[in-house]
């Protein structure tokens, strides 16, 4: 008994390589059904039901009892955890121990993976046939077209005179009926050295897909969207939300903008998530629809959101960022949903930010909604959210007053940029309502040792500047602000001496205490801080050597610097 492990795309005949041989589907289920291999799919998943075999999940199933470290499937039917090929060729390994053999056909090179024989699929054809693997090939079958169309000429012809189809086709001797699209999988598909035509469909409603060979199409009728039974029905709504992705410019505008209005206009008389779908696929490929699209997805969102909600409310942030137009007039809806902690408020506090950013007095009545959302638990949406606030109070600081405390919140965030927007936001609002930013002195200076470099530039700035109308609440910091004096960035050096200057003024003795930071800072490398410490030293009487002050008068580089230490002396004497 052999482990064979197949790959699909361009391994197997279902989707060919363009240019080379594939294997049967009909040698896979053979080994499998009839000869006693163990076969596996360890590629694409759809070959486990067209070759009726076990994958991926299955193969976690026999190794662990269960699946759960798979991880939970979204809407898609994605699992939160997929191993890698190789990882799924050591687990069939783990489970056949005595197999005569291990194969693995796949137009990946696995031959790396141990105790595996790695073949591309024409290379294994060809050693099948050599009788090179001790496998045989089952009899051959005669595979000639036998069903309602002569060639796959003739199947292409309707499949180029309409979008969605009746389809009607026989599999194991069963006959089916479905509405569907056809589609070409992602890797052209061709004709089979030794079979007809396959042809890929999606089933309309449930995006099922599959694929047919010629002989098993026994009808193919394309079907109009005004004969589908139902214009509200979640087919019609599937079928043209299909035909905008695959080929936008082919959809009927007009048809389009009525379904996607009336399903707005009563949404409890349609299929409320394919409708939604529709709407989304509008705000992506039909900007000529976009502006209803918007008012349409707005309103079927769901009271209670489900992943589809959460991601149509996504799709519109990144609509906005194109064109924000749309979402002027829904800044209500978006305000509720950014206030509410719910699975809405990160993607609604997004496109309040891409508002904010572009026009700020278009979300001045968000205002409220922002500063709930700069509270909330998930990094992400208080970083919109903060950053946000910093966008309106640049041009409305009156308008982001009442959420000071918010901002201070925010500011003791590990996020940089988070932090740095909450301090631009309450130093713009500092620079207008100096009185609103004095209770937040005490939350600057926790941040003044911050390890991102524009926190502690912007934090001791920010103090410089409240230092200016309140030098007595700053001076009580002085040991904080001047061990800034040391700080390895130049730039909160410099801010550091401002601020130390404009406070002094309050309590010179507080200055004087900083007597060992500033003879240091008379050597700095910036002429700025140099200049501004011989000043606080003039000012507040520090008890400098003259003889230091007098090396910097005769030999600084810096002509200001000079004139500074010159009238430090004239202090001193």
């Amino acid at each position: 008994m052999y482990v064979l492990a197949f790959d699909r795309d361009w391994t197997v005949d279902v989707n060919p390589h363009p240019r080379r041989e594939a294997v049967p589907l009909e040698w896979v289920r053979y080994w499998a059904h009839v000869a006693g291999h163990e076969v596996w799919a360890i590629g694409n998943q759809d070959l486990v039901e067209e070759a009726d075999i076990p994958g991926t999940v299955e193969s976690i199933r026999r190794r662990d009892g269960h699946v759960d470290a798979l991880g939970e499937q979204d809407e898609y039917g994605y699992y939160e955890w997929w191993p890698e090929r190789e990882e799924r060729l050591r687990i069939l390994a783990e489970l056949f121990p005595d197999a005569e053999g291990y194969i693995a056909v796949d137009d990946l090179d696995l031959g790396h993976v141990d105790g595996w024989e790695h073949y591309h699929a024409w290379d294994f054809v060809e050693s099948v046939r050599q009788g090179d693997l001790g496998l045989s090939a089952p009899p051959s079958t005669d595979l000639s077209p036998d069903g309602g169309f002569e060639s796959g000429d003739a199947v292409r012809e309707v499949l180029a005179d309409g979008y969605v189809f009746e389809l009607t086709h026989r599999t194991d001797g069963e006959q089916k009926t479905h509405l569907v699209t056809h589609f070409e999988p992602d890797r052209p598909s061709m004709t089979p050295l030794k079979g007809p035509p396959a042809f890929w469909f999606e089933t309309v409603g449930n995006d099922e897909r599959f694929s047919v060979r010629l002989p098993e199409i026994e009808a193919l009728h394309p079907v109009p969207y005004d004969r589908l039974a139902d214009p509200f029905a979640g087919v019609a709504f599937a079928a043209v939300r299909k035909q905008l992705e695959d080929d936008p410019a082919s959809v009927d505008k007009d048809t389009l903008q009525t379904m996607l209005s009336d399903a707005a206009a009563d949404g409890t008389s349609v299929d409320r998530r394919e409708a939604l779908r529709l709407a989304v696929a509008a705000v992506k490929y039909c900007d000529e629809s976009r502006e209803v699209a918007i008012d349409a997805t707005f309103a079927l969102l769901a009271d209670e959101p489900s992943a589809l909600d959460r991601a149509a409310l996504q799709a519109l942030h990144e609509a906005a960022t194109d064109d924000r137009t749309g979402l002027k007039d829904h800044v209500g809806d978006l305000a509720a949903y950014a206030s509410q902690d719910s699975m809405y408020q990160q993607a609604a506090t997004h496109c309040l930010m891409e508002l904010a950013e572009a026009d700020p007095a278009s979300v001045l009545d968000a205002v409220p909604a922002l500063e709930a959302a700069a509270t909330a638990e998930t990094e992400a949406t208080q970083s919109y959210a903060v950053y946000a606030l910093s966008c309106v109070a640049e041009a409305h600081p009156e308008e982001v007053f009442p959420a000071i405390a918010a901002l201070v919140g925010a500011m003791q965030s590990e996020d940089e940029t988070t932090q740095t927007n909450a301090l631009a936001a309450l130093g713009k609002i500092a620079s207008n309502y100096p009185d609103a930013a004095e209770p937040i002195v005490t939350e600057l200076v926790a941040v003044l040792d911050a390890d991102a470099k524009r926190v502690r530039n912007n934090a001791v700035g920010l103090l410089g500047d409240l230092a200016q109308e309140h030098p007595a609440v700053v001076i009580e910091y002085a040991d904080q602000i001047a061990a800034r004096l040391e700080d390895n960035n130049i730039q909160a050096r410099v801010n550091a001496s401002i601020a130390l200057q404009r406070a002094g003024e309050a309590d010179p003795a507080a200055i004087r205490a900083q007597q060992d930071r500033l003879a240091a800072a008379l050597e700095d490398p910036s002429p700025e801080v140099r200049a501004n410490v011989c000043s606080l030293i003039g000012n507040a009487y520090v008890s400098v050597p003259i003889e230091t002050l007098a090396e910097v008068k005769e030999n600084d580089l810096d002509e200001t610097v000079r004139d500074r230490a010159r009238w430090a002396i004239s202090r001193l004497d």
